[in-house]
């Protein structure tokens, strides 16, 4: 009888993973709504298994994962703290210290994309297009494959940035790029599932601004690049 009550290898280990997914979701949800902030230290492990109801081991699991996915940093002798993006050498902005600065960072971009893409209407030729396009094929074979897509959606954005012909514009985007890489890091966080869909839905934003570019509509090309916008920062908050 008691036997039969013991769960196999293959169970707690289920058990295990299912209790680690769980931490690790809760804490990511933490971090992305606020009640962590950038760069603050994280409870113990001692106070998070109290907190789960789980084991230490459990934890350390939950932990090691969101170091994997560069959301957290573990400092010897001190804990584990959230990640603040702090920018590359070179960067004209300090780094991201709050969920409320990555709000910001995206009401800054609507502004300065907004015109980008509506300069580039102005100034693009056909082998711009061509281009577009391959890198637009490149993230969408990227994210079928669970492949992270920031590298080359930022190099999507620069292009269009260079095709605006105003260096300003030009630098400002290329200075962003360390608080891209962090900010992607968040949703690339949200599952493989919730991934691919919400990259699907960034290959239709991607697609919409190069169609607008191609007709050479300002007007169009502003609203695709700032409902672009929009969605990627909903994909950060909320997770779709």
């Amino acid at each position: 009888m008691v036997e039969a009550l013991k769960m196999t290898g293959g169970e707690v280990e289920a058990r295990g993973a299912r209790l680690e997914e769980r931490v690790y979701t809760g804490l990511l949800d933490d971090i992305r709504l606020g009640k962590f902030m950038l760069g603050q230290r994280l409870p113990s492990e001692t106070e998070l298994a109290a907190q789960y109801r789980c084991s230490r081991p459990v934890i350390r699991a939950a932990l090691a994962k969101l170091r994997e996915s560069g959301l957290i940093v573990s400092r010897q002798g001190a804990g584990s703290f959230v990640t603040s993006g702090h920018p590359e050498t070179g960067s004209g902005y300090a780094s991201l210290e709050s969920i409320d600065d990555i709000a910001v960072y995206f009401s800054f971009r609507r502004v300065v994309e907004a015109n980008t893409a509506q300069l580039a209407a102005e100034n693009v030729q056909p082998g711009d297009i061509e281009a577009l396009r391959a890198l637009v094929e490149k993230m969408e074979a990227q994210a079928d494959n669970g492949v992270a897509t920031v590298e080359s959606d930022i190099d999507f954005h620069q292009a269009i940035a260079k095709l605006s012909d105003n260096r300003f514009l030009i630098e400002t985007v290329a200075m962003l790029r360390p608080h891209w890489l962090f900010i992607g890091k968040f949703v690339r966080t949200l599952g493989r599932t919730g991934y691919r869909i919400g990259k699907r839905d960034m290959t239709g934003e991607h697609k919409a601004i190069v169609n607008a570019l191609e007709a050479r509509d300002v007007t169009a090309a502003r609203k695709a690049m700032i409902a672009h916008i929009d969605g990627s920062e909903r994909r950060v908050f909320k997770g779709e």
